[in-house]
C-alpha cells in the first residue's frame, strides 16, 4: 500500500505548480528559468548521487535492465509502425514516437524516493543513466531522419548535430559523471557529498511544480486518435510489455515495482522543447504530453497495485 500512497503527495505537488502558475503567485515568465535550474543543475545532481552510490552488478540488474530495454524498444517500434495507418506527417509522427518512449524522470525519482525506498531509487537512476541517453539519441535520431518543414535534412552535417545535442545534454552528462565516479571508485568526501545530495533533494519537489506549471488544461479538448494512441503507448503498452518481461525472467517484487513506475510513467517535457528546436510537431507533443499526466494519477498506482499482486 505504501508504493501506492506514495502517489499522493506526488499529485499535491503537480497540482501545487499548476494552481502557482494558473494564479501567478509566480509569474509565467518565471517558469522557463526554474525549469532550467531544475534540468541543468539538480536533476543532473540527483542522477549523480543515485549512479555513484548504486551497485553497479550485470548479475544484479543485467535481467531488470534488458527487460526494460525490450519494452521501450518494442513500444517505440509500434510507435513508427502507427505512422501509416494514422496517416500522420512526418513532424507528427516524431511526436507520437517521443510521447511513446519520454518518461518524466523527476516524477519516477520522487515516487521511487517516497514510497520504493533506497534500493529502488538506485536500481532506477542506474537503469536512468543508460535510457537518458538513449531516448534522447533515439528522439534526436528521428527527428534528423524524418525531419519536418523547419528542420535540417539528413546529411554529413546530422551526425555532427546529433553527436552535439548528446555531448551537451545535462542529463546524458549527469549520468556520465555517475558512472565514471562509481567504476573509479573513487570516495568523495563528505563536503562534496552533501551540496550534491541537498540539490537532489530540491531537484524532486521543483521538478513537480514544474510539470504542474507546464499543464494547460486547454489542451484536454484536443483530441485525435493519434494522441490517444500516444497516450495508450506510454501509460499501458510499455508497462504491460514490461510486467510480462519481469515475469518472464523472475524479477524481484522490488525491480518489478521500480520497473512499472519508469514504464508507466507520463511523458517528459523536455520533448515539447526537443520537437520545437528539431522541427517535429510541438503542439502535437504537447497535448499527448498533458493527457498523459492528468490520466497517469489514476494508472500509476493501478499499476504499483499489479506490482504487489505479483510479489511472492
Amino acid at each position: 500500500m505504501q508504493p501506492i500512497l506514495s502517489i499522493l503527495p506526488v499529485i499535491a505537488l503537480v497540482a501545487l505548480g499548476h494552481l502557482l502558475r494558473r494564479w501567478r503567485i509566480i509569474a509565467p515568465g518565471s517558469w522557463p528559468g526554474i525549469e532550467q535550474l531544475g534540468f541543468r543543475v539538480l536533476f543532473p545532481a540527483i542522477l549523480l548521487v543515485s549512479i555513484y552510490r548504486a551497485e553497479l552488478s550485470v548479475g544484479v540488474l543485467g535481467r531488470y535492465l534488458g527487460a526494460m530495454a525490450v519494452a521501450f524498444a518494442l513500444t517505440g517500434a509500434v510507435a513508427l509502425l502507427l505512422r501509416r495507418p494514422l496517416g500522420l506527417d512526418n513532424r507528427r509522427a516524431t511526436s507520437l514516437f517521443q510521447g511513446a518512449l519520454r518518461f518524466n524522470s523527476l516524477l519516477i525519482l520522487a515516487v521511487a524516493a517516497q514510497g520504493l525506498g533506497p534500493a529502488a531509487l538506485g536500481d532506477l537512476a542506474v537503469a536512468l543513466a543508460f535510457l537518458i541517453p538513449a531516448f534522447n539519441i533515439a528522439a534526436i535520431v528521428a527527428l534528423t531522419l524524418l525531419p519536418g518543414a523547419d528542420a535540417i535534412r539528413p546529411g554529413p552535417g546530422s551526425m555532427r548535430r546529433i553527436g552535439s545535442e548528446i555531448a551537451r545534454n545535462p542529463l546524458v552528462l549527469g549520468c556520465a559523471a555517475g558512472l565514471l565516479l562509481n567504476l573509479s571508485g573513487v570516495a568523495l568526501p563528505n563536503w562534496a557529498m552533501s551540496p550534491l545530495d541537498w540539490l537532489g533533494q530540491g531537484a524532486l519537489a521543483l521538478g513537480l511544480l514544474s510539470v504542474g506549471a507546464g499543464i494547460e488544461l486547454r489542451r484536454l479538448w484536443q483530441t485525435d486518435a493519434a494522441m490517444w494512441a500516444g497516450v495508450a503507448l506510454r501509460l499501458a503498452l510499455c508497462p504491460a510489455i514490461f510486467l510480462v518481461c519481469g515475469l518472464m525472467l523472475s524479477l524481484p517484487g522490488s525491480q518489478i515495482a521500480s520497473g512499472l513506475l519508469a514504464t508507466a510513467a507520463p511523458g517528459a517535457s523536455a520533448g515539447y522543447i526537443l520537437a520545437r528546436q528539431m522541427g517535429g510537431d510541438a503542439e502535437f507533443f504537447a497535448d499527448i504530453f498533458t493527457w498523459q499526466t492528468v490520466l497517469a494519477a489514476a494508472s500509476l498506482p493501478l499499476w504499483l497495485a499489479a506490482a504487489q499482486m505479483v510479489q511472492p
